[in-house]
């Protein structure tokens, strides 16, 4: 079974929702209580574009750590978007 048989497509769009809400809800907090959110969404996107094929939730995740002041370019990885 491949990684990516292993997440519904249903996970990926519950993800982005999630993605989207955490970051809204961060933007409304102090700067400070950022950092582990980044440090999530970074995990996050690493593994996402190992083991998703929706470009568009790649995209929301890194969208997001950008928005939170992220500026951190991630390593390329096997996957097939890992080369945005």
């Amino acid at each position: 079974m491949s990684v990516m048989s292993i997440f519904t497509p249903d996970y990926w769009t519950d993800l982005e929702k999630n993605v989207s809400s955490k970051v809204e809800l961060a933007l409304k907090a102090r700067s400070s209580s950022r950092d582990n959110l980044i440090s999530y969404l970074r995990d996050l996107e690493t593994e996402a574009r190992i083991a998703c094929d929706r470009r568009q939730t790649i995209q929301i995740i890194a969208s997001g750590r950008s928005l939170l002041g992220d500026r951190t370019t991630l390593p390329p990885h096997d996957g097939p978007f890992s080369r945005m």
